[in-house]
């Protein structure tokens, strides 16, 4: 069991750095032509929470909220009349799920951006571009574990970068 859950923290560790290395490098040159606003954020609820409000910058928003079962539910909107979106979730089986829309847009339902493989110990990464050229990049992770000081709470926490 000890060389399993070690397995999947290089795996996990591995991915989000390489992605996290693209992201620095997209970052510092955007931030030379642009004016790029990085910013953090963090949830921590119990089970059955309201929805609360990570991001709502350049026409994209990301909310959370808890499950009855402790688990994170994260979805993306966008308020843009054009928009595109793409985002990779990596789980803590080492499993890659894939999120794309062409048209996301204000008509659009949203998104999910956590699995619903069973597993949540997980990283994942969201583009927002909308028509107006606004781009924003998420970088975040999520678990439904207990081993938050043996709290029975979900959490979602990241960084975004938008320009």
């Amino acid at each position: 069991m000890r060389r399993t859950i070690r397995t999947r923290w290089l795996t996990a560790s591995a991915v989000a750095a390489i992605a996290l290395t693209g992201v620095t490098a997209a970052t510092a040159s955007a931030a030379s032509t642009t004016s790029a606003v990085v910013r953090t954020f963090s949830f921590i609820a119990k089970p059955s929470s309201k929805t609360a409000l990570l991001i709502n910058i350049d026409q994209f928003q990301m909310n959370a909220r808890c499950s009855p079962g402790g688990a994170p539910i994260i979805f993306g909107f966008s308020t843009a009349s054009v928009g595109d979106v793409f985002g990779r979730i990596l789980d803590g089986l080492g499993r890659l799920h894939s999120v794309h829309n062409t048209s996301f847009n204000h008509a659009s339902k949203g998104i999910l951006f956590s699995t619903s493989s069973g597993d949540y110990d997980s990283t994942g990464t969201v583009l927002f571009e909308s028509g107006i050229g606004k781009v924003v990049t998420v970088q975040y992770a999520f678990d439904n574990s207990t081993t938050l000081n043996k709290q029975n709470v979900c959490t979602v926490f990241g960084s975004y970068t938008a320009t």
